[in-house]
């Protein structure tokens, strides 16, 4: 937990596609550095999507605080080219339309209701065997050099 933004950055990074991250309130606010360090790298093909639930639903549904962050704002003054916020279906599509062609990266703060499918099975994958089909997939795309920020 609290991972998956620096590894998408650094996959943004190494690639020429797009790379899209899901992340979650708790993730983003136990590694704020992450936004940081995305905004200072200014990966051009990185889209930052946070699920924003209120609550580590992973590990039993003990609140966070994420109604008081406005991931947002943090976004921009990290150096992110767009952050948005919303709430709804629509406004999330209008959000993603808006960033679809800019270049730098781009946040997407989205605020859902907690809780999971009641039937949500756990991973059958061993970590093995993610890790080879991740490296993989990463194979399949052209590499581009990255540039250390100043």
């Amino acid at each position: 937990m609290g991972g998956a933004s620096g590894m998408a950055l650094g996959v943004a990074l190494n690639a020429a596609r797009k790379v899209v991250v899901l992340d979650g309130d708790g993730a983003a606010l136990m590694k704020l550095g992450a936004l940081a360090t995305i905004g200072a790298y200014a990966a051009a093909n990185l889209l930052h999507i946070l699920l924003d639930n209120g609550v580590h639903d992973s590990t039993g549904g003990q609140a966070t605080v994420s109604a008081t962050v406005d991931f947002a704002g943090v976004a921009l003054a990290c150096g992110y080219a767009y952050a948005a916020a919303c709430d709804t279906l629509a406004g999330f599509e209008a959000a993603l339309a808006a960033c679809a062609g800019m270049s730098g990266p781009a946040l997407l703060h989205v605020r859902i209701a907690p809780g999971s499918m009641d039937r949500l099975g756990r991973p059958t994958v061993k970590p093995a065997e993610v890790a080879r089909r991740f490296k993989a997939f990463l194979a399949e795309g052209a590499p581009v050099t990255a540039a250390v920020p100043a």
